[in-house]
């Protein structure tokens, strides 16, 4: 019931969102059009751009499941935040039209203003247009909740039903099983044994009962007294308390499965298209125009200063822990390959003096945009490591191998918080190990190119810790 709430209310909001930006467009067309502020290129199929506005609307209106918990609730901040992805999303697809259209006459000035437009539209609705909803569909049709379990189980259920109450659920109190030593709590309504005239006395329209407290002979009986006073009956597992996290259910043939899982937004195909393709933008350009020329000055520097091959390649853990050779200038003296598996440490003799720039400008990575056209990695990703410390650091950290479920990357979330270089402490490693696993379970097109731009800043102003 309440999914069904919550997604109706994601449904509608989605719809009307469509209905307005797709007005917005066409309002804007006409209007600047009738007043002659632009004069548009009679050769632009402008129903391509409106098709356009639809497609990226319609994707806007699938993203917003990842909002849905929160959809009525939402602060000003997490309505801009969301603006912006949906904003994103509604540029890639118009300039994708130009691009593939060839579009050189269309009006720049027009599709700016038109997002701008947009933009306000977008963050208007989010932060106004779905709380008016809720309050138009819910606010009359209130289910009074009454829970049973526990005292320290009742808190946690209405901590989170709290936040909820904008889809009209309210929860009124709750019942303790017969016998349990309660606390004082104003919130408490009486045990077990008195649900029946509790149910009758609170006017409870759903009565929600954790089915870890009770045998299920004990629980086919509070269903039936419970139907009987013509109540919803819900049921709640609270699995928090056997996983870590937030815990995957599986469902199969009326029978449930619960996994020690996090969310994946890569194992989404169409995530996968939008990271691909980000990682054509970024990586191409770079392979044909900055790769050679910035290769024939890495070779003439070390012909002078330390003479061997201009490249080094490795192996290292990939998706899914399969292995690949990585690509990067060669920065050390040729005859260590026995030392390789040890980290560069500051002023590490094995580095001859330019590679000790190209290793502190990151320079010495760009021929891992290689790796990116050929799909082994991405642009950003949780740094590949080498495979001897693979090991080592998933004996420190049981969560390590959580970053083997997307592709590795030239940069990542890590690195650009200044985590990068050598490993000094067991810190340091945890911390890596955190911002890997959150960028698996957070993934979004966002916060790739926020990790690019960050990751362009430690570039420009490289921190201590690149060596």
């Amino acid at each position: 019931m309440l999914k069904n709430r919550q997604d109706g209310l994601i449904g509608l909001h989605g719809t009307i969102l469509l209905m307005l930006v797709a007005t917005a467009f066409l309002g804007s067309l006409l209007l600047v059009e009738a007043r002659g502020w632009i004069h548009f290129n009679l050769e632009v199929n402008w129903g391509l751009y409106l098709v356009g506005v639809l497609v990226a609307m319609a994707w806007i209106h699938y993203s917003l499941r990842g909002a849905g918990d929160r959809l009525g609730v939402l602060t000003w901040r997490e309505a801009l935040r969301l603006t912006m992805q949906q904003l994103v999303r509604l540029m890639v697809v118009l300039f994708t039209v130009a691009f593939v259209m060839k579009d050189v006459d269309v009006s720049r000035a027009f599709l700016v203003g038109f997002l701008f437009v947009a933009a306000v539209l977008l963050f208007t609705a989010n932060y106004v247009l779905a709380p008016l909803l809720a309050a138009i569909f819910f606010r009359r049709q209130r289910l009074r909740t009454v829970i049973v379990a526990s005292q320290g189980e009742a808190r946690l259920l209405q901590a989170w039903l709290a936040p909820r109450s904008t889809l009209g659920i309210d929860a009124i109190g709750y019942v303790t099983p017969d016998g349990e030593k309660a606390g004082e709590d104003p919130m408490r309504l009486g045990c077990l044994a008195d649900l029946p005239d509790i149910i009758a006395r609170q006017a409870a329209d759903q009565v929600v009962f954790s089915q870890t407290e009770f045998s299920n002979d004990r629980i086919a009986g509070i269903i039936g007294s419970v139907e009987q006073a013509h109540c919803r009956v819900r049921f709640f597992v609270n699995m928090r308390s056997v996983f870590r996290g937030s815990p995957e259910t599986i469902e199969h043939n009326e029978h449930y499965a619960f996994a020690a899982s996090t969310l994946e937004p890569l194992e989404n195909p169409l995530n996968r298209v939008l990271k691909r393709l980000l990682d054509i933008v970024v990586a191409l350009p770079i392979v044909l125009f900055v790769l050679p020329p910035l290769t024939l000055a890495v070779w003439l520097v070390q012909r002078r200063q330390s003479p061997g091959p201009v490249f080094y390649r490795q192996q290292r853990s990939g998706l899914n822990r399969e292995r690949f050779s990585i690509f990067k200038f060669r920065t050390m003296k040729v005859g260590n390959a026995l030392l390789c598996a040890q980290q560069a440490t500051a002023r590490d003799a094995r580095v001859y003096p330019f590679g000790r720039f190209l290793r502190r400008s990151s320079l010495d990575e760009i021929p891992q945009f290689l790796n990116v056209i050929m799909g082994s990695m991405s642009v950003s990703g949780p740094r590949p490591h080498l495979l001897e410390h693979d090991e080592q650091f998933a004996r420190l950290e049981h969560t390590y191998f959580k970053r083997h479920f997307v592709k590795p990357g030239i940069t990542g979330l890590a690195q650009s918080k200044g985590f990068r270089g050598e490993l000094l402490a067991t810190s340091d490693l945890a911390n890596r190990v955190l911002y890997d696993e959150l960028y698996v379970t957070s993934w979004s097109l966002g916060l790739d190119l926020k990790i690019l731009v960050d990751t362009v800043r430690q570039v420009v102003a490289p921190p201590r810790s690149a060596y």
